[in-house]
């Protein structure tokens, strides 16, 4: 995946069910992840935690979008997220789109990517810049009638729910040292 500029998004995934995450596993702050997938089989599936991606991220109720907003902090769009399930827009929405400026990488642990935090995460093309907004704008609207215009680099990831956490965990496809919480199971 190029890493040089050519791109603005790394990663994002797509309508993620709030209810689905695992806010407050544990204690301490990082006692829980945003995880996302891709693939399902031992082999080919890769889990990585988007909890501290830097990007946009926009709020949905069941009616729509809510809320559109940045993360570029320390929390990153984990912490954006978990601040909205207690703040002014608590109980209004459901559900999330996020699109990281960071790039996926391969980590050390067995199954797992990791953030690679751009240093420059805005291209330094107007082009580049131009036909990836054109393509989160396609992604979150679905536009019926639009070309299929594609993101340059970014890839899709699935939501992993607890339970599906717990069951990857279980099996032993990926290294459970990269799980920052203690999975729903037992040993």
């Amino acid at each position: 995946m190029p890493t040089n500029g050519g791109h603005l998004f790394g990663a994002f995934g797509m309508f993620w069910d709030a209810d689905e995450v695992s806010w407050s596993p544990g204690s301490g702050p990082s006692a829980w992840q945003l995880l996302g997938r891709q693939h399902r089989n031992a082999g080919t599936i890769r889990l990585c935690d988007f909890r501290r991606a830097r990007g946009v991220y926009i709020l949905f109720d069941d009616f729509g979008p809510v809320y559109v907003g940045l993360a570029r902090g320390r929390g990153g769009l984990g912490g954006r997220l978990k601040d909205h399930r207690s703040d002014h827009l608590g109980g209004t929405w459901s559900r999330f789109c996020w699109f990281s400026f960071d790039d996926v990488v391969e980590g050390e642990l067995e199954g797992w990517k990791v953030m690679n935090h751009r240093d420059r995460p805005v291209p330094s093309t107007d082009e580049t810049v131009i036909r990836e907004v054109e393509a989160l704008l396609i992604t979150v609207l679905g536009a019926r009638r639009q070309n299929q215009m594609r993101f340059h680099a970014a890839q899709r990831w699935l939501q992993v729910t607890e339970s599906e956490a717990a069951t990857i965990a279980e099996r032993g496809v990926v290294d459970p040292k990269g799980f920052t919480f203690r999975p729903t199971y037992s040993y």
